[in-house]
């Protein structure tokens, strides 16, 4: 009983690709597994009871019970090769091993006799030699990937050309290594590496983009896919990583935002070019205003009215500061950094835009801008509002053929109102809408679709760089609002900008700049420094009138020789756009002399952007030009406050 038991214990524990016969001690079969492998199913139930010898096609001339009987002597097992008429009348040729069969007094009770077939073993070897090649042949022949096979633990087995070229690794140094070797140190964290093949082991497979290392020590962009590779039974038995370098990716990805910061640019330089015509006719308007104001308060002054003169000096004033905010709207434009956030009252904006934007439209548009008096502070950038406003007036008039109606009107909303047919960000309840409609063609669906795409254009070749829209999206994006486009075909077209504003103070209004008394200058020194002698003057003799002791340059090297001098300065006041050495440099020099100078420094010109991406410091403040005289008072009076 014993030994049957150990009988069929050996059957159900024999592998499934061999045939196994159970001999008694003559030699006669008395159980078979598998062995319709061979010979099929009719003929292996005949094999039961004849001996075992029948089963072969020729006499082999060994008897193979008598040949395991010894070699179980020495501790091993005879094994014979030999043919046998298979299924189908087909000879097989067979590897066969003759086991002796003990029971527990180690005394023989039959034999085992395994067959295995060689020439289906040979087929299996072939067929994985040739997957093998095929897989070498793929993995040579894609330089253009990195394709390396690594082990359960991540160590290197495989590494194909590819991998050679991207990370400059050769096969012989790398092969048997960790793959952790590319990934750069990460400082105490779990390895990327580490975190790879984990992740691709239960969920297969993944990929990441990371910096790995190069032979030469340097890090390149890289995108890594790690696949789990299974046997069929499921066990892991490796995995397969392939390596892209992004380095031409993340360089073409570098020129293509640079491609676009210059179309960004050149749509804004072709934003100038549309209200050239408009902001110089408003510039001859200005300039002729304070020409006619500066006559009048003349010939009022010699008829010895000193109150018209006053009041044609003021009107004169009021018209240049206008002029000055024409010129500081077109290098708004120019600029190609964003401007920080500053407080805008909504109804001054569309004040100044309903003159601008009706010298740009055109006669033939009918502009209608609401009033908006009772609307909260933006924080956001005045400038590109201005610039957004332009733009969406524009495209109407341009969708119109320069025929037609735009309006422009602003309200206080909230998220919840019905009328808003988007979603607005919960980070903020209350919200300023602007919204520019015209009663042009309107969109179709398609277009409307695609309105806020950079580059997309339904214009003609040369007439618009698609990027109008897009710059509205960026802006009112950047400051967490939403745009909404409503269009039909033949309907005309409304563009809604959402900007979000503090709800506690909803109803606040900008306020005006108060009027503060003109400091007292006595017993301070002061150097002006400025090229245009009618600035230089005028500043000069206001800073007099005030009791200051001031003296006048031409320029920074005359400026340094003032300075120079055994007498204390305490306040220098210089253009930035001097000839020779200029206010930058001229304000760097003299405060190696004088640490405790107070600076104030003057610019006209577009480099204004310089005073804005520095840190002035305490002791420096920045005045753009034109300015009043109040505002350079104000910032001397504090400047010139004695520290507490």
């Amino acid at each position: 009983m014993e030994n049957a038991d150990s009988d069929h214990a050996l059957l159900g524990s024999t592998q499934t690709d061999l045939t196994l016969l159970i001999l008694d001690l003559g030699g006669h079969i008395i159980a078979c597994h598998q062995t319709h492998l061979l010979f099929g199913e009719r003929q292996a139930r005949e094999l039961l009871g004849k001996h075992y010898s029948s089963i072969y096609a020729l006499s082999i001339g060994a008897d193979l019970l008598e040949l395991a009987l010894k070699a179980d002597l020495t501790g091993q097992q005879a094994r014979i090769e030999a043919w046998i008429p298979g299924k189908h009348g087909r000879r097989t040729r067979l590897e066969i091993s003759v086991h002796v069969l003990k029971g527990h007094q180690a005394h023989a009770h039959g034999f085992a006799m395994v067959l295995r077939d060689l020439h289906l073993n040979r087929l299996t070897h072939d067929r994985l030699r040739e997957c093998e090649r095929r897989l070498r042949l793929f993995m040579q022949g894609t330089p253009e990937h990195a394709i390396c096979m690594l082990d359960t633990h991540g160590m290197v087995l495989d590494w194909n050309p590819g991998a050679r070229r991207i990370t400059g690794f050769a096969a012989d140094d790398i092969v048997g290594c960790p793959f952790s070797t590319f990934f750069p140190d990460p400082f105490g964290e779990p390895s990327l590496c580490a975190q790879l093949l984990q992740s691709a082991a239960a969920e297969n497979p993944v990929k990441a983009e990371c910096e790995l290392m190069h032979a030469n020590g340097s890090r390149f962009p890289a995108e890594v896919e790690v696949q789990a590779i299974h046997e069929s039974d499921g066990s892991l038995i490796g995995f397969a990583a392939l390596i892209h370098d992004c380095t031409q990716q993340a360089l073409l990805e570098n020129r293509l935002r640079e491609a676009r910061g210059r179309l960004v640019h050149a749509q804004k330089i072709e934003a100038v070019g549309r209200l050239t015509g408009g902001i110089t006719h408003d510039f001859n308007n200005a300039l002729q205003g304070i020409i006619g104001s500066l006559e009048l308060g003349s010939v009022s002054l010699d008829q010895g009215s000193t109150v018209q003169a006053r009041h044609h000096m003021l009107a004169s004033l009021h018209t240049a500061m206008h002029a000055g905010r024409l010129t500081q709207r077109l290098l708004s434009l120019l600029r190609r950094h964003n401007a920080p956030s500053q407080l805008i009252n909504v109804a001054k904006v569309l004040r100044s835009m309903r003159e601008l934007l009706g010298r740009t439209l055109g006669d033939d548009i009918t502009l209608d801008v609401a009033d908006a008096d009772e609307l909260p502070l933006l924080a956001c950038d005045g400038d590109q509002l201005e610039s957004a406003l332009v733009n969406l007036a524009v495209n109407s008039r341009d969708a119109m053929d320069g025929h037609g109606h735009v309006q422009i009107r602003c309200r206080l909303c909230t998220q919840h109102d019905t009328d808003v047919r988007i979603a607005l960000g919960p980070a903020h309840s209350t919200y300023v809408e602007i919204a520019v409609a015209d009663d042009g063609p309107g969109m179709s669906e398609d277009v409307l679709q695609r309105a806020l795409e950079p580059f997309f254009t339904t214009k003609p070749e040369g007439h618009g760089t698609g990027l109008g829209l897009s710059m509205v999206y960026d802006f009112v994006e950047q400051y967490h609002g939403a745009v909404d486009i409503r269009s039909i075909p033949g309907g005309g077209t409304c563009v809604l900008l959402y900007l979000p504003c503090d709800s506690a103070n909803a109803m606040e209004t900008a306020s005006l700049r108060s009027e503060n008394p003109a400091p007292d200058l006595h017993g301070f020194r002061i150097l002006v420094a400025e090229d245009n002698e009618t600035v230089r003057r005028a500043v000069a003799t206001r800073l007099r009138q005030l009791g200051g002791e001031v003296a006048e340059a031409a320029s920074g090297n005359e400026a340094l020789s003032l300075l120079a001098s055994d007498v204390p300065w305490d306040l220098l006041l210089s253009d930035i756009d001097l000839p020779v050495v200029d206010g930058h440099e001229l304000c760097s020099r003299a405060r190696k002399r004088l640490p405790d100078l107070r600076v104030i420094l003057m610019t006209g010109y577009a480099d204004s952007e310089w005073l804005e991406d520095n840190e002035l410091g305490d002791a420096t403040e920045a005045l753009l030009k034109p300015f009043d005289m109040g505002d350079l008072l104000a910032k001397a009076h504090s400047l010139l406050q004695p520290a507490d």
